[in-house]
């Protein structure tokens, strides 16, 4: 994998640590503190951003396969011949 590749997954990789921390001090907070509330808000919050955070670093893994697969791909391809204005060029 290069390292451009590397680098976008690392972002992601990022904001889906923040994201699952997050997460989880909201559902211990939500399950632990007594009193607070009532319908469990904050769980169903902490539940929803780790949830997210899953989803986005899913997103940026698929997304640099893709992106290092079409890159691959694009080297070896054989030339197809294109009309432009009446003339025929080489991509």
């Amino acid at each position: 994998m290069q390292e451009k590749h590397l680098k976008s997954i690392f972002t992601f990789k990022k904001t889906a640590i923040f994201g699952s921390g997050l997460g989880l001090i909201l559902i211990l907070l939500g399950q632990f503190v007594n009193g607070y509330n009532t319908a469990y808000f904050l769980t169903a919050l902490g539940f929803g951003i780790l949830a997210g955070s899953v989803v986005n670093y899913l997103f940026g893994t698929f997304l640099s396969l893709m992106e290092e697969l079409t890159g691959s791909r694009n080297k070896n391809r054989p030339k197809i011949a294109t009309a432009s204005k009446n003339i025929y060029l080489l991509k």
